[in-house]
């Protein structure tokens, strides 16, 4: 069983309890693609089998997350779970003040990650030092805000928003932000994922509706579900052998030779290769040099020459 589920996770359980249910229950090797706080819901992509080694791409798309910012009461955790640290009263903004706000924070800003995050320090994640009342030092990330918009702001102290956000961001961290920004503070109250790259909320899955029988009807999408969007090569079976043997493709050759018409070339960009029959066999890598030109390298294999019709 090889493929990608689109679950949809429900509050109270952590992404890794989320991917031993679903191992358990189909009995074969599964990941996640991007925790989820354990409060909060949506999206979580589960992959299975083969899938597993498509977890470095997934990494990389954007991500979208509907969140309720509670304003004027902060926490040491920036979110309705931890413990009350400093609070504001006699505050109250117009919405103007609040859209100003949020869209100052669109386009590349830098966040320091929180104590309460799973990220890892020394081999420890942070939130294990932060458990036993520890802090340590984090240095300021880059991260993109494609868009910060207002959904629904109930003066003084609840404000509902969507965004949309590169990987690496901390909705929380991002909440705590508008609140100082604001000068009232706050916490992240409720957090719901929308959407990570392809996989969206309204095509999402209960684990309820998840079982085997389900699998077999046609909730497992398929290995190149993350690639469909993209360009793709249908290459002759000599060309693919050389790909999974490791050698390295020419693009005068590719081109002579390819079964379908592609784009130019993009230096560092990952396509999936198909036989004639349609069948996907590898991802390769578009990489250039000066004295070769682009040549295709060879990424990852998902079936063995053996295995091809």
């Amino acid at each position: 069983m090889d493929g990608f589920l689109n679950v949809l996770k429900p509050p109270g359980l952590t992404s890794h309890d989320v991917v031993e249910h679903i191992r358990k229950m189909t009995g074969v090797k599964a990941g996640h693609g991007g925790t989820l706080d354990p409060g909060a819901a949506g999206v979580l992509p589960v992959l299975l089998g083969k899938a597993t080694k498509m977890s470095s791409y997934l990494v990389d798309f954007s991500k979208t997350y509907r969140a309720e910012l509670f304003l004027g009461l902060s926490t040491d955790t920036a979110d309705a779970s931890g413990k009350i640290i400093k609070t504001a009263s006699s505050f109250n903004f117009s919405l103007k003040d609040v859209e100003k706000v949020l869209h100052s924070f669109e386009g590349e800003i830098m966040q320091i990650p929180p104590m309460f995050a799973a990220l890892k320090h020394r081999g420890k994640k942070l939130y294990e030092y932060a458990r036993q009342g520890k802090t340590v030092e984090r240095n300021p990330r880059a991260i993109k805000i494609y868009y910060l918009d207002i959904l629904e702001y109930l003066p003084p102290q609840r404000l509902y928003f969507e965004v949309k956000c590169s990987k690496g961001t901390y909705i929380r961290t991002l909440c705590a932000q508008i609140g100082d920004a604001l000068g009232c503070g706050g916490h992240m109250a409720f957090l719901l994922r929308k959407e990570v790259g392809p996989f969206v909320l309204s095509e999402s899955h209960t684990l309820e509706e998840i079982s085997g029988k389900a699998l077999a009807e046609g909730l497992l999408l398929p290995l190149d579900f993350l690639f469909q969007e993209t360009d793709y090569l249908i290459l002759e079976r000599k060309d693919i052998l050389s790909l999974l043997q490791g050698r390295f493709l020419p693009l005068a050759e590719i081109t002579n030779r390819a079964m379908n018409v592609f784009c130019e070339p993009v230096s560092e960009k990952v396509i999936p290769v198909y036989t004639n029959k349609k069948e996907f066999v590898v991802l390769a890598r578009w990489k250039y040099d000066h004295l070769s030109g682009f040549r295709l390298k060879p990424e990852k294999v998902f079936k063995p020459f053996q295995e091809l019709r």
